[in-house]
């Protein structure tokens, strides 16, 4: 009998004591100041100079395709099962596609312990000592750790590629990648932009846009580049490197595509996915797209953030795309998991450089 009540009693002092926790701990992510990290040194201007040497570059062998694995919304959030499956995911993808760079598009991380999942998340990839970055998401930094802890710690793990960007535009990862051939000439501009977080808009709280400051920056990264390759920037000419942007929340022109698929006015056999569910965007539209349209540099987007859509679609001339919810985290479709795999091709003929699209399926 005694036996019995103090089994009981221990129970009841766990239940409590787990009670506690989680209200201590929704206590102190609602109300704890967080551990800031570093800003960035880096300031730009738009009259600055673009310095080819400062940029991270990638190498493509002459004759060989190059291989890109994107990965979206992994979102470990420290619960052991999901946790332990999402890695295992990310891990049978590397071995099955054996890719030249790794890009995980945002919500990488999430919940109050997410710094301790980044932690884990950067000693995983370092493991396949392969050149890897990451964009930020909305949900990254929801816990005790700020913006910047995560700049500073994904920026400072040996393979990867991320760097947090100037600190006087708005977003943390605001960077490029460059992907060269042999020669030395540049193939493809990678270009990563932060598309932030929340804000506070007239009828409530939602998505944040990307800023006018980064697209600035953005339109200085296309020219730059461009003039570096081919001594100008001239599109009418055919002098301008084409460009993929990554970030994470897809812009309003993703539905605008969606909507016109549903009308019957692009043609449904050039489409890859499906959306299950609806566009998230921010409210309002800072313009971004129609400065890649005028800058006819940008030839793909890719974005996360919607766990249940992979649709894939040209829209004006731009290829929107998501990629495919990395998983069994935060919501998600059982046979709606795994990554994209972008293959870049170069055409022998004209050395123009090609990109195929594949969704690669896993089970978990």
């Amino acid at each position: 009998m005694d036996k019995n009540i103090s089994v009981k009693s221990l129970i009841s002092a766990l239940i409590i004591f787990v009670a506690f926790t989680a209200i201590s701990c929704g206590g102190l992510r609602l109300h704890s100041v967080k551990h800031i990290g570093s800003p960035s040194k880096k300031i730009w201007f738009e009259e600055d100079s673009y310095n080819i040497d400062s940029i991270p570059s990638l190498l493509k062998k002459n004759g060989k395709d190059y291989k890109i694995l994107l990965l979206a919304d992994i979102q470990i959030d420290g619960a052991p099962g999901r946790t332990k499956k999402a890695l295992k995911l990310i891990k049978k993808l590397v071995e099955s596609t054996k890719p030249d760079f790794i890009v995980a598009l945002g919500d990488n991380t999430e919940w109050y312990f997410s710094d301790l999942m980044a932690k884990k998340l950067i000693k995983h990839m370092e493991q396949f000592n392969i050149p890897w970055s990451v964009v930020l998401g909305n949900h990254d930094s929801e816990g005790r750790k700020a913006r910047p802890w995560f700049g500073n710690h994904y920026e400072a793990a040996k393979n990867s590629l991320f760097k947090y960007g100037p600190s006087n535009i708005h977003g943390v990862g605001n960077y490029s990648v460059l992907l060269k051939d042999e020669e030395g000439n540049i193939l493809y501009s990678l270009i990563m932009m932060d598309s932030n977080e929340y804000r506070e808009y007239e009828d409530g709280r939602s998505y944040d846009f990307i800023h006018r400051d980064q697209i600035e920056w953005y339109k200085w990264q296309v020219k730059g580049a461009s003039a570096a390759r081919y001594g100008q920037y001239n599109p009418a000419e055919g002098k301008v490197i084409p460009s993929i942007c990554f970030f994470h929340i897809p812009l309003l022109e993703y539905a605008d595509a969606a909507n016109a698929l549903k009308a019957g006015t692009i043609d449904s056999t050039k489409v890859l996915g499906e959306n299950r569910e609806g566009i998230a965007s921010a409210k309002v539209n800072s313009g971004l797209f129609d400065v890649m349209k005028s800058h006819k540099s940008t030839t793909h987007v890719f974005v996360g953030h919607d766990h249940v859509n992979n649709l894939s679609v040209d829209w004006q001339g731009i290829k929107l795309s998501y990629g495919l919810k990395t998983g069994p985290t935060s919501y998600y479709a059982e046979d709606m998991q795994g990554g994209a795999l972008l293959t870049l091709k170069q055409n022998a003929e004209d050395k123009t450089t090609n990109v195929e699209i594949k969704y690669i399926y896993v089970e978990n």
